[in-house]
């Protein structure tokens, strides 16, 4: 006679199928834990406001701190002249407006200004601040302009493609021997990057008319040569746009 079959369908006393069919039972009874899933896409809000506190201008803070540090060392090892303008169009002008009478235009020069009447009530102006000071200043603008090239890139192609637009612009040599000297150039190119980055391209996620507008209307008043690379942009951005008449009388207009 055949021995009656167990539940499983193993003979009764088989070890395995006992043992299997009670670790089943056991785990029925207890609480599965699911792995946790590394996609950004199951963050909770606490852990992205979490990363969003180590951020820095929107990037890793230490990729920003990264990029400041560059070019502050980039200020310091540039030690030449270039051109007359580098000081006729910025250092000069500020210093007349604070010692001496005005002598012309004061939109770019006001920032250096600013820095000069700091320290001239201070009694810090000395030779080596007036002369370092407004270079310091121009290399964290520049630096800033440095992140947001980098988070356009990131947002248009990808972090590898990004990575290596950022190698190649900190590594570029005239990038390197401007951007930290006070020539109205220097400012017109730093906010055309940052107005880029704002300005509506396909795949951009930070668009904005009235923050790339105002950029680039600075940028002109700087330096009139910026309306060179703009004027087809802006024409550019009005042909696409659907909503022609709210872009000029609520962007455009009041931004001009």
């Amino acid at each position: 006679k055949r021995r009656p079959l167990s539940k499983c369908g193993m003979e009764p006393g088989g070890g395995d199928a006992s043992l299997t069919l009670r670790g089943l039972q056991n785990r029925s009874h207890g609480k599965i834990k699911l792995r946790k899933r590394k996609s950004t896409l199951y963050f909770s809000t606490q852990e992205k406001s979490a990363r969003r506190r180590g951020d820095l201008l929107g990037e890793n803070i230490y990729l920003v701190l990264f990029t400041i540090a560059l070019r502050i060392l980039n200020c310091f090892l540039v030690q030449t002249s270039f051109v007359p303008d580098e000081y006729w169009q910025s250092l000069e002008v500020s210093h007349h407006m604070v010692f001496k009478e005005r002598l012309r235009s004061y939109t770019y020069p006001l920032l250096f200004a600013s820095i000069y009447k700091i320290l001239h009530l201070l009694g810090k102006d000395s030779v080596q601040l007036l002369i370092w000071i407004p270079r310091l200043a121009q290399a964290l603008v520049s630096a800033v302009a440095d992140v947001r090239l980098y988070s356009l890139m990131k947002q248009l192609e990808n972090q590898e493609v990004a990575r290596w637009v950022f190698f190649c612009q900190l590594c570029s040599w005239f990038t390197w021997y401007c951007c930290t000297r006070t020539l109205t150039n220097t400012m017109e190119t730093v906010l055309t990057i940052i107005a880029l980055f704002y300005y509506p391209l396909e795949g951009s996620k930070s668009m904005n008319s009235v923050k790339y507008s105002s950029l680039v209307a600075l940028a002109f008043i700087i330096r009139p040569t910026a309306v060179i690379p703009w004027t087809p942009l802006l024409f550019r951005h009005f042909c696409q746009e659907p909503r022609k008449l709210d872009l000029i009388l609520h962007h455009f207009l009041p931004v001009g």
